[in-house]
């Protein structure tokens, strides 16, 4: 009984951890982060990283909770990305494996970005 409880404290811990940086070692400034539909036909919202800040490149339109959604990242001098998501309230959990991580706390955990908690009201 005692290493049952163990094993699940570990494994507790394990999901409260910090998460590691999914989007490559370091995101610097200029990174560009283009939220589009499946398609990459329909731009939702764009930013720039500058300063350790997400500052958007155009209003955004807000896709509704549920939706598909592609993230096409940029980063200066490398081969941009286009990761697989699904848009939710203010943030786009990112389809990674088998498992759904947050774009917003992702950015703010492993990347250190100063956010709102939220990609668009």
């Amino acid at each position: 009984m005692k290493r049952h409880l163990v094993l699940l404290l570990g494994l507790c811990g394990l999901a409260l951890a910090a998460l590691p940086p999914l989007l490559g070692q370091a995101l610097p400034p200029g990174t560009e982060l283009r939220l589009l539909s499946p398609d990459l036909k329909t731009l939702f919202a764009a930013w720039r990283l500058e300063g350790g800040r997400l500052l958007p490149l155009s209003p955004p339109l807000a896709p509704r909770p549920g939706t598909e959604v592609r993230l096409l990242l940029s980063v200066p001098g490398k081969k941009p990305q286009v990761l697989p998501g699904v848009a939710a309230e203010g943030d786009v959990l990112l389809l990674l494996g088998k498992e759904r991580v947050s774009l917003v706390r992702l950015l703010q955990e492993a990347y250190g970005v100063a956010l709102s908690g939220r990609l668009w009201p």
